[in-house]
């Protein structure tokens, strides 16, 4: 809510509008200064922020604007003003514009604040994102090497598979060998009696 009020500066008296914002006096004075620079170029003094000279309405004024902030319990006032003695003719104008600025000012800190919050917000929900795709893809690289090992696994069972049927085989050509080996042994020495037999015939023979 924006409010006519008057304030004091030394001896002179100040024709403002003034309104209160839920924040605190560090926050809004620097949000007042940053918002004057719109005008001017706002220096904080002791008893208030002076624009020596203001751009109002677009037109250039070698008249000075005012504005400061003070605490108001959990809360702070802010108000924009002018010395309407110093502003003369122009005065009608000013007034008019002074309340659309308090407006303006007021507005624009709540938008900024709830910027600053939904920026906050997003960053937080960007990081969860990030985690999420990072979980996901080492699921995804997980489920892969599963996949993987279980392929390696059946290749295993086939090459142990294929390995006790070779077994089985070679057992088979050694025993099926081992018997011919018999065999043959068998006729070499049933040959070598025949010789023997025969020498000794031969041997006989006058």
């Amino acid at each position: 809510m924006v409010r006519q009020e008057k304030q004091k500066i030394k001896n002179d008296n100040i024709y403002s509008f003034a309104t209160t914002l839920d924040a605190s006096v560090e926050d809004v004075n620097g949000a007042l200064l940053k918002f004057l620079k719109n005008y001017g170029k706002p220096k904080q003094q002791d008893e208030a922020i002076v624009l020596a000279e203001c751009i109002v309405n677009g037109k250039a004024f070698s008249k000075a604007l005012y504005g400061n902030t003070r605490q108001a319990g959990a809360a702070t006032y802010a108000w924009i003003g002018v010395n309407l003695n110093e502003w003369a003719a122009d005065s009608a104008m000013v007034v008019g514009r002074l309340e659309a600025m308090v407006k303006e000012f007021g507005v624009n800190f709540y938008r900024d604040k709830i910027q600053v919050q939904i920026d906050e917000a997003q960053r937080a929900v960007d990081i969860v994102s990030r985690q999420q795709q990072r979980t996901l893809n080492e699921q995804q690289s997980i489920q892969q090497k599963i996949e993987s090992n279980k392929k390696e696994y059946q290749q295993l069972l086939k090459a142990i598979q294929k390995n006790r049927s070779d077994s089985v085989a070679l057992v088979l050509r050694l025993n099926k060998n081992t018997a011919s080996t018999d065999s043959l042994r068998t006729v070499a020495d049933k040959v070598k009696q025949a010789v023997v037999f025969q020498k000794e015939r031969q041997g006989k023979v006058n």
